[in-house]
């Protein structure tokens, strides 16, 4: 909007709607004599202005109606959605903790599931599923951790043999993988539908057997060694976990549905709490929030695939949106928010024209999003102008109905974190 009003006040010439009027030739003259330095300066004491304001008007969320309220204008209307993402954190979910995939069915389904994430990568970016996201993922995993270096590809390819047979993937968790090993397995599986994906276990050796033994108890597998019933011959598979779901980049891993019993994983989860409160160590904390945590997934239906694109996209833009709106909280949509901050610069003190030109302009551009919505519904300027002849700022005009609404209220409202972004 910036952008805008200064090409239209630059240029001179008359925008469509008539809402934004062309200075006249003196005022064009004039501007031609401006000083950008201080025309630099009105900008900034009037984006800091803005910002302040914004901040006055922003309202925190709390209840699940005001989440599902933010989710459902995020996803153009769309209550079910709303709904959906309002159940999530209403759990306490954060954005991360947060999946989303295909469902054939007839209704999109929310489901709460144990998880664990962790700041594990991939090996080798030879294992994206998907390249142009960057990330691996598999269903219908089964699981093999190892604490050592992997030095003979006989271990990853005994492991193997389960997931054909089964027709499922395969995650491997180890400390490191030879460049050999990982050159054999990319020509094992470059003609097989089976995929595998090898994830290098990262820090302290203490630390790293640790997770990965708690990984192993939510997974119902085991940690494997060099020596634990596994050479080029042997191989018990009963040794190997599952999981539902497996989503990893060059930087993390996200283990979703393990199958381990949930008496094992509560009992583990009762040690760590007993050794936390001998301990002082953050790490001890991080673990048992990581093993006692879980994931929200989000089944979402469609007629076609063009339908789930569609609702899945309406989903991620619902989620930042909450997500920014518990930050910061919302003001009011539909450009009101900015309409009423640019009363807040008639109180501006500039020390010079230059400066005034530069404010005036921010004063424009705030007004253009309001009178923009006003005109493609057909309706005069002057019923924005009217708006800012209130002291509530909490009143705005619906095009739809043709009348004064509260904002909040009725629902359009937008997540502050958004708003003056273009400002700041």
């Amino acid at each position: 909007m910036l952008i805008t009003s200064l090409i239209y006040l630059f240029a001179g010439t008359k925008y469509e709607s008539a809402l934004v009027k062309a200075p006249n030739d003196e005022a064009f003259k004039a501007l031609g004599r401006v000083n950008l330095t201080g025309l630099t300066q009105g900008f900034r004491m009037a984006a800091d202005a803005v910002v302040r304001n914004l901040d006055c008007q922003a309202r925190k969320i709390t209840t699940f109606e005001e989440i599902a309220q933010v989710g459902t204008t995020a996803a153009n209307g769309d209550g079910e959605i709303g709904e959906l993402i309002a159940k999530v954190f209403e759990k306490g979910w954060e954005n991360d903790l947060i999946t989303i995939f295909d469902r054939k069915a007839l209704y999109n389904e929310l489901n709460f599931v144990k998880g664990m994430k962790l700041e594990w990568g991939l090996k080798s970016p030879y294992f994206f599923t998907h390249k142009n996201k960057k990330e691996c993922v598999l269903d219908g995993a089964l699981v093999l951790i190892y604490d050592t270096k992997i030095s003979n590809s006989n271990v990853i390819r005994q492991a193997c043999l389960p997931c054909m047979m089964q027709g499922q993937s395969l995650l491997v968790v180890a400390e490191d993988v030879e460049n050999e090993v990982l050159g054999d397995i990319a020509t094992d599986f470059t003609c097989t539908t089976e995929k595998v994906c090898i994830i290098k276990a990262a820090g302290l050796a203490e630390d790293r057997k640790a997770i990965m033994e708690d990984l192993a108890i939510l997974t119902g597998g085991q940690v494997l060694t060099g020596g634990s019933g596994m050479n080029s011959t042997y191989f018990v598979p009963l040794k190997l976990g599952s999981c539902k779901r497996v989503i990893a980049t060059m930087d993390n891993v996200v283990i979703i549905g393990g199958s381990g019993e949930l008496v094992d994983i509560q009992e583990r989860c009762e040690q760590l709490r007993s050794t936390i409160k001998l301990s002082t160590s953050d790490k001890l904390k991080d673990r048992l929030a990581k093993l006692s945590g879980g994931y929200a997934v989000l089944k979402v239906c469609g007629h076609g695939k063009a339908e789930v694109r569609e609702k899945k996209l309406k989903i991620t833009n619902a989620l930042h949106a909450v997500q920014a709106a518990k930050e910061e909280g919302i003001v009011p949509g539909s450009g009101v928010a900015l309409l009423y901050a640019s009363k807040e610069l008639d109180k501006l003190q500039t020390t010079n024209s230059d400066q005034k030109i530069g404010v005036q302009i921010v004063q424009n551009a705030l007004k253009m999003a309001a009178y923009l919505i006003a005109s493609n519904a057909g309706v005069d300027g002057s019923i924005i102008d009217k708006l800012l002849e209130q002291d509530s700022s909490d009143l705005g005009y619906n095009p739809a109905r043709g009348n004064y609404v509260d904002m909040f209220k009725c629902g359009d409202v937008d997540p502050l974190k958004h708003v003056p972004s273009e400002f700041a």
